[in-house]
């Protein structure tokens, strides 16, 4: 079957890996060498994967030099030039390189933190300055002095709110005076979530930048977090102040007589269209999810199946019913979801930057500054020669003309700024292109893959495709029926036939391959490992 051939593929390309120790051969293929370390190294890594008819040395040789004879077979053909062939392995390649692009140090300092911070609630303030990322020093200094003004205002006695009603460009903070509720970890950009967690409870934080601009905040309170909840909700909006009150009395009325009915009557009577349908249930949810006038309400609720009074947000009148409520997890049961989040969100460029680091101290990176320079000329995009060596990264060369393109698409970067991250990215260019030399691991899983991939298609061709030609088939049973089918009907017995017609298929591709390439092994050394491996039995 030709399920039965993948897992034989998958057994046998991870017998290829890394040569440790290029001493000794073991045996050769026409002009190419492959030696002990290699083969045992990959002997004892896959031993247990193989059933006991090859769980010895010797069978388990016969196996690689089998494999690596069909990986040859696959580029004489030039298997490995198609195009299909390239483009698959190129998306394999970009796949498995993503986890050694990221500091595992780092994330898992990050993961800590984050977990850390998931036990406490912030209640907070803030005042907001907009600026663009770009912003020339001049427009920086001019924010942040303006928010240096605030903040004297408020540490000589102004209260907060006042003063966010006055500077704040957060257009909330003219109804909640900058007060932003209680949230926790991962629930706000990561430089706010700092400024938060370092502040102490009522003092004012030194302004601080954040993709929005620049903030100062005061801490009111900390707490223990209180978990999450999961309700159902009846919603009125608030379009007749008279009208949606007197309604959501009257449903408030019905419900206590049948708190059984609490979906019915959300379904019939809600204004809130997207969770009606589903009796208004809500997705579970944290304190600083909610608006903070509705998350009051639904965490003040005890017991399950307990029904608040009706009660006022800025969208309308609420009843809410408590359906689970959700303590906070431990980190064990987190830490693969913290993992992600962390992965993804701003932290993340931490991460990237750690990687970026450690690469630009392990790299020889040379930079010609007279190259460099002909940027910082307005004219630069008119550079009669952009040909010249700009970048150097061991031996790698980067030209100028690679550096204009990178410009272009970041007019509004200074010509320094702009480099300072060309470099990062060729250098995290470079570390890609050249993993697979580097890197041992990566190497090693890369190249079971491409060579894996080079027999999948092989195979599908010199076994499976025929295997499938009914002709070929009845006829290799005929051949055998007296010897292996005696008292036996092909169609009865059809999966077991085509298993071994694919088995002596490939048996008879193997010997064909005998043939064709010049196999040699060193006697002695096959010796002397099955002498070794009967000693470990």
């Amino acid at each position: 079957m030709k399920f039965n051939y993948v897992l034989i593929i998958v057994v046998l390309y991870c017998l290829n890996g890394i040569s440790q120790n290029r001493e000794t051969v073991l045996f050769s293929i026409d002009n190419t060498d492959f030696y002990t370390q290699e083969f045992l190294d990959n002997y004892n890594k896959n031993a247990t994967l193989v059933s006991d008819s090859v769980n010895s040395i010797e069978n388990y040789l016969d196996l690689f030099i089998n494999y690596k004879l069909k990986v040859k077979e696959a580029k004489e053909l030039k298997l490995d030039t198609l195009p299909s062939y390239i483009n698959e392995l190129n998306d394999y390649k970009m796949r498995l390189i993503q986890p050694y692009l990221k500091d595992k140090k780092v994330t898992n300092k990050l993961v800590v933190e984050a977990f850390e911070r998931l036990q406490k609630e912030i209640n907070a303030s803030h005042i907001l300055i907009s600026l663009k990322p770009d912003a020339s020093p001049k427009d920086t200094l001019a924010v942040y002095s303006k928010l240096m003004e605030a903040r004297k205002l408020i540490t000589s006695g102004s209260s907060f709110s006042k003063i966010a009603k006055q500077y704040s460009d957060d257009p909330s903070a003219q109804q909640n005076g900058g007060n932003l509720g209680f949230f926790t970890a991962l629930q706000m950009v990561y430089p706010f979530e700092n400024a938060a967690y370092s502040t102490p409870v009522n003092t004012v934080s030194k302004p601080f930048r954040t993709q929005f601009g620049y903030h100062i905040l005061q801490v009111h309170e900390i707490r223990p977090a209180l978990g999450a909840v999961e309700v159902a909700h009846i919603m009125i909006k608030n379009n007749d102040a008279v009208a949606a009150k007197s309604k959501i009395d009257s449903i408030y009325k019905l419900v206590l007589n049948n708190k059984e009915r609490f979906s019915e009557l959300a379904s019939k009577y809600s204004d809130d269209r997207a969770t009606a349908s589903n009796g208004g249930k809500l997705n579970k949810f944290t304190y600083g999810q909610m608006l903070e006038s509705f998350s009051k309400e639904a965490f003040k609720l005890e017991h399950i199946s307990e029904i608040s009074q009706p009660f006022k947000t800025e969208y309308g009148w609420h009843i809410v019913k408590l359906l689970k409520k959700y303590p906070v997890p431990n980190f064990e049961e987190i830490k693969d979801d913290l993992t992600r989040k962390i992965e993804r969100d701003e932290r993340s460029n931490l991460i990237g930057k750690s990687v970026i680091n450690r690469l630009q101290k392990k790299h020889t990176i040379l930079v010609d500054t007279l190259a460099l320079n002909q940027f910082k000329d307005r004219n630069w995009r008119n550079l009669t020669n952009a040909n010249s060596v700009l970048l150097t990264i061991n031996n790698k060369e980067i030209r100028q003309v690679e550096f204009a393109k990178f410009l272009k698409l970041n007019l509004n970067e200074t010509v320094l700024s702009a480099f300072k991250k060309f470099k990062e990215q060729e250098v995290l260019n470079y570390y890609k292109e050249t993993i697979e030399f580097t890197n041992k691991e990566f190497a090693a899983t890369y190249n079971e893959f491409k060579e894996g991939l080079l027999l999948f298609d092989l195979l599908e061709k010199k076994v499976w495709e025929k295997s499938k030609d009914s002709a070929s088939l009845s006829n290799y049973f005929i051949r055998f029926k007296d010897t292996k089918y005696a008292n036996k009907e092909l169609e009865t017995n059809k999966g077991v036939v085509i298993n071994d017609y694919q088995n002596y298929l490939e048996q008879l591709w193997v010997e064909a391959l005998y043939k064709k390439y010049k196999v040699k092994i060193n006697k002695s050394e096959k010796k002397r490992l099955i002498k070794l491996n009967q000693k470990k039995s």
